[in-house]
């Protein structure tokens, strides 16, 4: 089954914080990171890509409440 609403879902999250960069860094982190293309995640991938885009945004943002905020976002994502 494809899950191309869970990768729209973290995309928009992350667009949040990366404007039109979230896209491509979104799809390199789900391929890196999980070995899956963007159709194939599911709710239970997101947890690792939190994970990891959490990882990323504490380098590039370097405020912590920003990535607290970011990661309460994907905290939704995994509740709905």
């Amino acid at each position: 089954m494809k899950h191309l609403h869970y990768y729209h879902q973290v995309v928009r999250v992350t667009e949040d914080y990366l404007g039109p960069a979230a896209e491509r860094f979104v799809k390199r982190q789900i391929e890196f990171r999980l070995g899956k293309e963007p159709e194939d995640i599911g709710l239970e991938d997101i947890p690792k890509l939190k994970e990891a885009i959490g990882a990323a945004l504490g380098v590039l943002v370097k405020d912590k409440a920003i990535v607290n905020e970011a990661m309460q976002k994907f905290d939704v994502i995994t509740k709905e």
